[in-house]
């Protein structure tokens, strides 16, 4: 495997590729890694040159997960407060972040008649994060039909709106709308023209903080490096590939600048898509959608970058000042439709020694300051217009808020969108790729599996999802998704502990994993009876794997040794070299039936997240709790269960999480005996695990509230899973009716007993199992001659991001 360009995309690609069992080589033409994240020293001064704005830190832990490392122990990340201060051209000042309260009373400070709206806001862009990150980020769009699928839904968020309408209608102060709608021009948009959806930035923040990695973005990178020589991968520097080779519609190598080859038998490009179609790819190897989009997409606007020292420091500038000009919405129009480098302009300050004093000499800042600029279409002259454009940059910081700059200013030097071009070949020097807006998003981006080689495929700023490091890190994980396996069959070196291991009845042959079956998890054993051989057996296998991972958190004295082994699981499954029957069994059943591979890490990786100790916040953090340890089951569950039809993995996932939070539900009183607490604090007021197990009379309310809302929740994610039944065989479909459907009986039971989980278990009898299985069955088979005339009506859409989060293996639809 062979990964072009070392932007965060590329390494987010290559650390996946390689836990998938690749050997992987990067290429990169830069000095160091991280694309546009390079690192600039002059005179004692220190310079991260590309992003510096840090969200969704959660989208790098998952990275050092995939190896059973941790972020933390790699590079130190701190929460910066505030998030952004905006400067504004009448004088006045808004510090954006921290604290909900922080935020409110600087609203009310300057527009007390915008609070109630900016709440109305930040709620109008938690339904856009919802579905257009947590369900869409890292879901493959190469279906134009299920593109279409989605619209209604997005009609209804208000998608069709630009992010400046969707702010507009919220909140009357100029200054603070203009606050509010920067976000997009964080990923190259002009918030005038980017549909909505971007809105949804405005959450991610306020949901994950901004923060800073001590040393920079530099040593964010070195730590991946690190991370990636570690696991084996070969790195390139200093090369550059200029040209794929292909034969019979696939990639079999890269020639490089210095005249050689290198053979590969699949290739991740992190190179801007536009240059790949238009210049490495040979003529005719492409399809005519990927050149149309390469000739005429819309770019974003390029950017000038002035980096400077300070013999002096400032210490009232906080970390990212947003300095705005007199002008917003034409200065933007002469940016990106007129292309007209204006007089007047707006500009990112970036201090990075607001937080970390090792960026300058002792007593000195450090600085940089970006000016958003028409990109290469203009023609303008930058030899000349450079010059002019720093010195207009630094006579206005000098008069405003970095005063008598012009004396104190050191080591200056700047870039402009020539320098985009010639060093990141980057399509007319654009800063971020092609522009966010709608008709560029989604399916009508540059698409993660190539629009040509049939073993290319494509990760970064110019793919879906789009720009910033959130959106090429999910890139990678849309890749993840639809990159095979690196050695697909039967692993021969397992044979004979697979051998023995059938001989011997334990849970490899199903004697053992059957008794497991029946003993915990009597629900899924009831309906297993409705599978044939060898797909009951095969089953039971998985379960049995899934309880022995579930089992080493939850029945362990030490959780220091559950952690080891937990690990030590974990490099059983990545390395694919087992010491365990259970990893043995695991892996050969994974050479049997085609098991995503990544779904068992990433249930893995929540469980021992687990053994910290379990406290979640917000709602969201449940589902990513409920999809870690049991979406991933139900994707795996996909591949046991015969499902050719890759439509089935997103319903499966969503079925796994309804049936998690039913367990959560009922099981409120067993977890808080264990000191862990599943239901979201948010919903709790709160409560310990002590108050949980002795609840008073206001907080058994506040318990029933919170366990009716679980409940609720799970039906949602009832209604999307078992309405993927139909792509399931005859077999299958109605053990998985079943099973599910008791399950929703047992929350059933909790609301008979007026929702007092904290004090006793919910049970469902053997016979009302049964009389359910009997009515699923019924229904299922009543169902299966009306079922392709009713399959368009009654279609729910899946939650799709859940099979992106637990990376499957197989390809999504």
């Amino acid at each position: 495997m062979i990964v072009v360009g070392g932007g965060f995309g590329g390494m987010a690609a290559a650390l996946r590729a390689r836990a998938k069992g690749y050997e992987v080589t990067l290429i990169d033409r830069c000095p160091r890694l991280g694309g546009r994240a390079q690192v600039f020293e002059k005179e004692g001064f220190r310079h991260d040159a590309g992003p510096t704005v840090l969200t969704a830190p959660f989208l790098f832990e998952e990275l050092f997960a995939l190896f059973g490392r941790r972020l933390s122990d790699a590079v130190t990340l701190v929460p910066l407060d505030p998030w952004y201060r905006f400067e504004f051209a009448d004088g006045s000042r808004f510090d954006y972040g921290g604290s909900m309260a922080q935020t409110l009373a600087e609203i009310e400070r300057i527009s007390p008649e915008d609070v109630v709206g900016y709440q109305k806001l930040l709620e109008d862009s938690r339904r856009l994060y919802e579905v257009g990150f947590t369900r869409l980020s890292a879901t493959p769009f190469h279906s134009a039909t299920f593109m279409l699928r989605q619209v209604p839904q997005l009609i209804k968020l208000g998608a069709w709106r630009t992010v400046w309408q969707m702010v507009r209608r919220r909140l009357r102060s100029e200054n603070l709308r203009q606050a509010f709608t920067i976000q997009p021009l964080l990923v190259g948009g002009n918030p005038f023209d980017t549909t909505s959806i971007y809105g949804l930035i405005h959450f991610l923040e306020s949901a994950h903080g901004v923060h800073f990695a001590m040393g920079g973005t530099g040593a964010l990178v070195d730590a991946m490096e690190t991370l990636m020589t570690d696991v084996g991968i070969d790195i390139q520097l200093g090369t550059t590939v200029e040209r794929i080779l292909v034969a019979d519609n696939r990639v079999t190598g890269a020639r490089l600048s210095d005249g050689t080859s290198r053979p590969c038998d699949a290739m991740i490009s992190d190179a801007d898509p536009a240059h790949l179609y238009e210049h490495m790819l040979p003529t005719g190897s492409s399809r005519p959608s990927a050149r149309l989009k390469a000739r005429h997409a819309k770019k974003s606007m390029g950017l000038f970058v002035l980096f400077f020292g300070a013999t002096r420091q400032y210490p009232d500038v906080a970390h990212h000042t947003i300095w705005m000009g007199p002008r917003y919405r034409d200065l933007l129009a002469d940016i990106f439709d007129r292309k007209i480098l204006a007089e007047d302009f707006s500009i990112y300050l970036h201090r990075p020694t607001a937080t970390d004093p090792n960026f300058a000499p002792k007593g000195c800042d450090s600085f940089y300051a970006l000016v958003p600029v028409p990109n290469l279409e203009a023609g303008i002259d930058w030899s000349t217009e450079g010059p002019r454009l720093q010195d207009r940059v630094v006579k206005a910081l000098s008069r405003t808020i970095l005063p008598d700059l012009e004396q104190h200013i050191r080591a200056d030097f700047f870039m402009t969108p020539e320098n985009f071009a010639a060093d990141y070949l980057s399509p007319q020097g654009a800063g971020f790729s092609i522009a966010p807006i709608f008709r560029q998003s989604a399916w009508f981006r540059f698409h993660n599996r190539a629009e040509g080689p049939s073993n290319l495929y494509l990760v970064g700023a110019g793919t879906h999802p789009g720009a910033g490091l959130p959106g090429v890190l999910c890139s990678a994980k849309v890749v993840d998704q639809i990159l095979p396996a690196a050695t697909p069959g039967p692993h021969p070196h397992l044979q004979t502990t697979s051998r023995a291991l059938q001989d011997t009845g334990s849970a490899g042959g199903g004697g053992e994993a059957e008794a497991i079956l029946r003993y915990h998890g009597r629900s899924f054993h009831l309906a297993s009876r409705l599978l044939g051989n060898p797909g009951r057996a095969n089953a039971a296998r998985l379960y049995a794997f899934c309880r022995f991972v579930d089992d080493l958190a939850d029945t362990s004295e030490d959780p220091i040794q559950a952690g080891r082994d937990l690990r030590r699981l974990r490099e059983d499954v990545v390395q694919q070299t087992p010491r365990s029957i259970q990893s043995a069994d695991f892996l050969n059943l994974s050479a049997e039936v085609n098991l995503p591979i990544a779904a068992a890490l990433s249930l893995i990786d929540t469980v021992l997240r687990e053994l910290e100790g379990t406290r979640l916040a917000e709602q969201s953090d449940l589902i990513t709790y409920a999809q870690g340890v049991a979406g991933t089951v139900g994707l795996m569950m996909c591949s046991v269960l015969g499902a050719t039809d890759p439509k089935a993995k997103p319903f499966a996932v969503d079925l796994g999480i309804a049936m998690q939070l039913t367990n959560i539900a009922r099981d409120v009183g067993e977890d808080a005996e264990m000191g862990r607490v599943y239901l979201p604090a948010t919903w709790l007021d709160g409560l310990s695990p002590e108050q949980i197990l002795r609840p008073d009379k206001a907080q058994q309310r506040i318990l029933r509230q919170a366990t009716a809302r679980c409940l609720a929740l799970a039906d949602q994610y009832y209604a999307r899973g078992l309405a993927g039944l139909k792509f399931l065989p005859i077999r299958s479909r109605c053990a998985i009716g079943v099973a599910a459907n008791v399950y929703r009986a047992i929350g059933n039971r909790i609301a008979a007993a007026d929702y007092r989980s904290w004090d006793h278990r919910a049970i469902v009898p053997v016979r009302v199992r049964l009389l359910i299985a009997a009515a699923c069955l019924i229904r299922q088979l009543s169902s299966i001659g009306r079922a392709k005339a009713t399959t368009a009506r009654t279609e729910v859409p899946p939650t799709r991001h859940r099979v992106a989060d637990v990376a499957s293996n197989s390809e999504a639809p």
